[in-house]
C-alpha cells in the first residue's frame, strides 16, 4: 500500500531498499481503515483536492522565495560595484575608526576590504565592523560569490577587484535577504494554511453537494433492497453523470420489477396450472377407479350395465388421454421446437374445419364469409406447419359450438389486413409491427360472449369462464391456450374482441364465390341471418399470421 503512493518512477528503487520479507510487515502495520481505498470517496475527493491544491501552493511559494532570493542577490551585487571607486579613495580616517561616516554612506553590512599585492589584508573599513566581517583566505579578482559568516551569521557576498598593485574586496552582508525571505516564508505559510483551511471547506461542501444524487441513489438503493421495488432514483439532470446513471438505474429497475413481477405472475400461473392440471387429471381418474370398484365388486353383472360401466371407462380414459395430448403439446411448444413450415391456405382450412363441424354437429349454422364484405373469397397463403394452423381453426370454432347455443350462428372469415395496434382487444402472442401484412382467419359468433372481468384470461391455460363453461361441455380449459401458443410460434397473434358480433347478410358468400376445391356447396348455409344477430353479444376471435412477401393484403 506504502508504495502505491510513491511515484512510479521510484518504486524500484524502494523495492531494492526494502527487504522483501517486510513488505508484507509494513503493509499490516497499516490498518485497513486508515487504507486509501477503504476510505469514502467523499473524503478522498476532499483530501485530494487538498493535497493538490497544497502541492501547488507548495510548488508556487517554493519558486517565488528562489525567484525573490536571485532578485535581492542580484540587488546586492549592484550594491556591491556601485561604491567601488568611492570605496577605494576612502580616507585614512575611515580605517581609524569612522564607522558612523562609513555606515551613512555604505550601510551597516558594507565592508571593503584592502590587500596589498601578496595578498595580505592591509586595513578594513570600518576598522572596528561590528558585526565582523567575513575572512577571505584567498581573495581573487572575479564575479561576486558567496560565502559564510564564521560566526555561524547570514551568509556574506563578496566582490573582489583590482586597485592599483592591490586588491579591493566589497563584502556586503546577506542578512536582509535572509530576514525579507523568512518574513514572506511565514507569511506563505500562514496564508497557505488559511487558504488551505478554506478550500477544504469549500471542497468539502462541493463535494457534498456534487454527491447528493449519489447519497440519494445509495439511500434509495437500501430501500430496493428492503424490498420496496417501486422506488425509484431521483433524476438529477439528463445532462449530468449522475442523472444519466439515475436514468440508467430507474430504466434498470423498470426492467428489474417487470421481471420480478412476471416472474411471480408466471409462478403464480404455474402453481394454478398444476392445480388445476392435478384437478382436471383426479376426476377421471377417479371416476375410472369406482367403475372399477363397482365391477370387482359385483354390482356391475354382464349385460347392460357392464356395457355401461365400460363405456364411462372408456369416456374417462379418453378425456385424460385428450388432456395429457394436450399437455404435451404445450409443453413442445413452450419449448419452440422447428415447425414444418410450408405454405398453408387459410381458405382451404377454414373450409374444411366448417365441414368437419357441420359434420360432428349438423344442427348448428357456421358460415364462410370474407373478411371484407365487399370482396369475394381467394386463396390467402400464409408461411406455417398446416397441422397446427389446423388445430387452431378447429379450436376456435369447436370453442364457440361448445359456449353458444343451438341458435347461435357461428361465422369463419378469412381475409388479409395490415397489421395494427389492437387497441382494447384481448391479445395473446408475438408483436406484430404496425403495416405488417397478416393473414386472417376470424371466428365470430352471436352467443352470449365472454363476461368482461373473465375476458383478459382466456388464453390461460386450465381457465374456464362462468359455471356455463364447465367440465360438462367436454372441455378442460386449454383450446385457446393451445390457439395463443401455435399462433405465438408462427409470429403472429390472436385477438378477442367481445364487441357486439357483425350480421353477415346473405349475399356476403355468393355460391360462386367460393372455391369448389376449398369449400363443398352444403357448408355454405343460404339461410338469413335472423334480424336480431347484429344486436348480439357474442364473441370475436381474430388470428393473424404474417403472410409471404408475395400476398397484399386488402386495406382494412
Amino acid at each position: 500500500m506504502i508504495l502505491r503512493l510513491i511515484p512510479r518512477v521510484v518504486r524500484p528503487a524502494i523495492r531494492g531498499v526494502i527487504p522483501g520479507g517486510m513488505r508484507p510487515v509494513i503493509g499490516r502495520v497499516i490498518p485497513p481503515v486508515m487504507r486509501w481505498g477503504a476510505w469514502p470517496v467523499r473524503r478522498r475527493l476532499v483530501l485530494a483536492i487538498i493535497g493538490l491544491a497544497a502541492a501547488g501552493l507548495l510548488l508556487a511559494n517554493a519558486a517565488g522565495l528562489v525567484l525573490l532570493r536571485g532578485h535581492l542577490v542580484d540587488r546586492v551585487d549592484d550594491q556591491l560595484r556601485a561604491p567601488g571607486e568611492a570605496a577605494a579613495r576612502l580616507p585614512a580616517d575611515a580605517a581609524a575608526g569612522d564607522r558612523q561616516a562609513v555606515e551613512q554612506r555604505f550601510g551597516r553590512h558594507f565592508r571593503v576590504y584592502y590587500y596589498d599585492a601578496r595578498g595580505r589584508l592591509v586595513r578594513t573599513v570600518p576598522a572596528d565592523p561590528d558585526p565582523p566581517g567575513p575572512v577571505l583566505a584567498d581573495p581573487r579578482p572575479g564575479p561576486p560569490y558567496t560565502v559564510d559568516d564564521p560566526g555561524g551569521g547570514a551568509p556574506w557576498r563578496v566582490l573582489v577587484y583590482r586597485d592599483g598593485a592591490g586588491l579591493v574586496a566589497n563584502v556586503a552582508s546577506l542578512e536582509e535577504v535572509e530576514s525579507v525571505q523568512g518574513r514572506l516564508l511565514l507569511i506563505d505559510a500562514a496564508v497557505s494554511g488559511f487558504v488551505l483551511l478554506l478550500l477544504g471547506a469549500l471542497a468539502a461542501l462541493v463535494v457534498r453537494l456534487g454527491l447528493r444524487p449519489l447519497t440519494r441513489m445509495e439511500a434509495t438503493a437500501g430501500q430496493i433492497a428492503a424490498g420496496d421495488f417501486a422506488r425509484r432514483v431521483p433524476v438529477a439532470g439528463p445532462r449530468t453523470e449522475p442523472g444519466r446513471l439515475g436514468a440508467a438505474m430507474n430504466v434498470m429497475l423498470d426492467r428489474l420489477e417487470a421481471e420480478i413481477a412476471a416472474r411471480a405472475a408466471s409462478e403464480e400461473r404455474m402453481r394454478q396450472f398444476l392445480a388445476d392440471a392435478s384437478h382436471e387429471l383426479r376426476t377421471p381418474l377417479t371416476s375410472v377407479r369406482g367403475f372399477a370398484e363397482l365391477y370387482r365388486r359385483g354390482g356391475a353383472p354382464p349385460g347392460r350395465a357392464m356395457d355401461e360401466t365400460m363405456r364411462r371407462i372408456e369416456d374417462e380414459a379418453t378425456r385424460m388421454s385428450l388432456l395429457v395430448g394436450d399437455l404435451l403439446l404445450l409443453a413442445e411448444l413452450d419449448e419452440e421446437r422447428p415447425l414444418d413450415t410450408r405454405p398453408v391456405d387459410l381458405l382451404e382450412v377454414a373450409a374444411d374445419t366448417i365441414r368437419d363441424a357441420r359434420a360432428r354437429v349438423p344442427g348448428r349454422r357456421v358460415r364462410l364469409s370474407a373478411l371484407d364484405r365487399e370482396a369475394a373469397l381467394e386463396p390467402v397463403v400464409v408461411p406455417g406447419d398446416e397441422a397446427r394452423i389446423r388445430q387452431v381453426a378447429a379450436n376456435l370454432v369447436a370453442n364457440a359450438l361448445a359456449h353458444t347455443p343451438p341458435d347461435a350462428e357461428i361465422t369463419v372469415r378469412v381475409g388479409t389486413v395490415l397489421a395494427r395496434r389492437p387497441g382494447a382487444a384481448v391479445v395473446a402472442g408475438a408483436d406484430l409491427p404496425d403495416g405488417r401484412p397478416a393473414g386472417v382467419i376470424e371466428v365470430s359468433d352471436t352467443g352470449p360472449g365472454v363476461p368482461p372481468e373473465h375476458a383478459p384470461r382466456v388464453f390461460e391455460r386450465l381457465y374456464r369462464a362462468g359455471r356455463g363453461r364447465s367440465r360438462a361441455d367436454g372441455g378442460a380449459g386449454l383450446g385457446l391456450a393451445i390457439v395463443a401458443a401455435i399462433v405465438r410460434a408462427h409470429g403472429g397473434r390472436v385477438e378477442l374482441d367481445t364487441r357486439p358480433a357483425r350480421a353477415v347478410p346473405p349475399e356476403a358468400v355468393p355460391p360462386e364465390a367460393v372455391p369448389p376445391q376449398a369449400m363443398p356447396p352444403q357448408a355454405v348455409p343460404s339461410q338469413a341471418v335472423p334480424p336480431d344477430a347484429g344486436a348480439a353479444r357474442g364473441a370475436t376471435f381474430r388470428v393473424l399470421l404474417p403472410l409471404t412477401g408475395d400476398s397484399e393484403p386488402a386495406p382494412r
